[in-house]
């Protein structure tokens, strides 16, 4: 946790990025990019999309991005440096002005904005950059030999494994969650919402509209 400061008038503020900063699946769009542009073929798609056919209940369990296949045995350079190319160009013009608002105001409120989001570090860091939030942590592609495996290093904060994060985040910064603010848009942001004393759904998805509702919580969009 070098480097993180937070304001004595408040704590951290969680934002999360799919959906919430921006309006589409940041990985989503990078792997359609990557198929388009020919740097993964047919036959790496079809063994992608052949992994969630074998493994139902660990794509129910933790959501459909666990599954990282289509970039096993990929060159790790040409593919970060694609990635950060494919953020700034394509990402960033799709931030919502809402959302960035959204955590200017928490920041103006003595919030410090960090990104937590479950995609790839390599889309991330670039667009929480151009969003003016140094501050990110998200799903990092494991190498070996300067060849991509399909795993992550480290967690995927993704449901109640982002919760988990978010407190060790907390943790290390010596403050408590009660303290910090946290914006989402899924059903699965809700574990890290719940914990923080600030919540936000930024254009939520149908249940977590109406937990919000239930909840009193601020809605965005």
């Amino acid at each position: 946790m070098g480097g993180l400061t937070v304001s004595a008038a408040g704590g951290l503020a969680f934002l999360d990025m799919d959906g919430t900063l921006l309006d589409c699946s940041s990985e989503r769009m990078f792997l359609g990019h990557l198929a388009r542009a020919g740097m993964i073929g047919p036959a790496r798609l079809f063994r992608f999309a052949a992994r969630y056919a074998l493994h139902p209940r660990r794509t129910l369990a933790e959501g459909p991005g666990w599954n990282r296949g289509y970039l096993a045995g990929l060159e790790e350079g040409p593919i970060r440096s694609e990635a950060s190319r494919f953020s700034r160009e394509e990402l960033v013009p799709r931030l919502r002005p809402d959302a960035l608002s959204l955590a200017a105001e928490l920041g103006s409120g003595g919030f410090e904005p960090v990104v937590i989001s479950a995609s790839l570090s390599w889309l991330v860091e670039p667009l929480a950059a151009a969003a003016g939030i140094p501050l990110s942590f998200s799903s990092v592609p494991e190498a070996v030999s300067g060849r991509l495996t399909g795993r992550l290093s480290g967690g995927r904060p993704w449901g109640g494994g982002k919760l988990g994060q978010a407190l060790d985040i907390c943790s290390g910064a010596g403050i408590l969650p009660a303290g910090c603010a946290a914006a989402g848009d899924s059903w699965a942001d809700r574990h890290l919402l719940e914990a923080c004393g600030t919540a936000v759904a930024v254009h939520p998805d149908r249940r977590l509209r109406e937990l919000a509702r239930s909840r009193g919580w601020r809605i965005v969009g």
